[in-house]
């Protein structure tokens, strides 16, 4: 059932957007961002636990593996805070479509530290991200968001795919240093937990968990573990160059799924940014 690597790659899409999803909803109501962080590590920590021992993965003390894990357990976590937060203020179609066009800031970044080759293809992906940033940049005048708060919500989005992109940066850095990725995982997932709790503590000041917020933590927390085995099962199984354009357009779910609860309206222009996302990915995975 779970043999073909697009079928899973399409599973993690969906789940990707469902996830963006989930994190609009929450945000729309004054709860804390940071103890949905805190609660979904927990989740991960159960889920990636037992996945590990009932695979029989012993947990990895290497350096390279603790180094490269814990910085990237920083990266991931500050990405997806900062996501919960511009969610607040922003459309879930801009914001969930430039968090997922991290792949613009990875090739970018793998160029400059990594070497990789920057070709003609990641090039013109690039420009067709840029431009999808450019159609989307319009505040929502009916949601009652002033041009100055709309500007700073737009540049932490972007921050906030940028730091994702290092997250994948650190992790693609210590497994071709030896690092053990399922231990790195393990750590990403106590750096949501830890990461969470300091922000709900000294930034919030909401330290509290309620029924309402348990949840969306059961939900969330499933979703994230799902998307991390959907995507590493695919890629294990299938070609990159076909898994992980696929994988990155949770943006598309999230955006469909958006217009059927009516979170926001569609229109010719998000329509077309979308399309000019989904031709990003599809340009900067085509040598993948």
């Amino acid at each position: 059932m779970f043999s073909s690597p697009a079928l899973l790659a399409i599973l993690c899409l969906f789940a990707s957007g469902l996830l963006d999803l989930v994190f609009k909803l929450y945000a729309s109501k004054p709860r804390s961002r940071g103890m949905l962080i805190f609660g979904i590590g927990c989740v991960w920590i159960i889920l990636q636990g037992s996945s590990m021992s009932f695979g029989q993965v012993a947990f990895d003390l290497e350096t390279e593996t603790l180094a490269y894990g814990v910085v990237a357990a920083i990266f991931v976590t500050a990405s997806n805070i900062l996501l919960l937060e511009c969610l607040t203020h922003l459309p879930i179609s801009m914001a969930s479509t430039i968090y997922r066009l991290n792949t613009i800031p990875l090739v970018i970044l793998a160029f400059l530290v990594l070497g990789e080759s920057l070709d003609a293809f990641k090039i013109a992906g690039v420009l067709a991200g840029i431009i999808t940033v450019f159609l989307l940049y319009r505040p929502e005048r009916e949601s009652g968001v002033h041009d100055r708060t709309f500007g700073l919500f737009l540049a932490l989005i972007i921050l906030a795919s940028v730091i994702r992109a290092l997250y994948g940066i650190a992790t693609k850095a210590g497994v071709d240093a030896g690092g053990d990725p399922d231990t790195m995982m393990l750590l990403a997932a106590f750096g949501w937990c830890l990461g969470g709790l300091a922000y709900a503590r000294f930034r919030e000041h909401r330290v509290v968990i309620t029924r309402d917020k348990l949840a969306f933590i059961a939900v969330a927390g499933g979703l994230v573990f799902a998307i991390v085995w959907l995507l590493t099962t695919a890629l294990t199984l299938g070609d990159a160059s076909v898994v992980v354009p696929l994988a990155n357009m949770g943006f598309v779910a999230a955006f469909v799924f958006s217009v059927i609860l009516k979170l926001e309206r569609i229109d010719a222009r998000k329509l077309v940014a979308v399309a000019f996302a989904v031709i990003a990915i599809a340009l900067l995975t085509q040598a993948a």
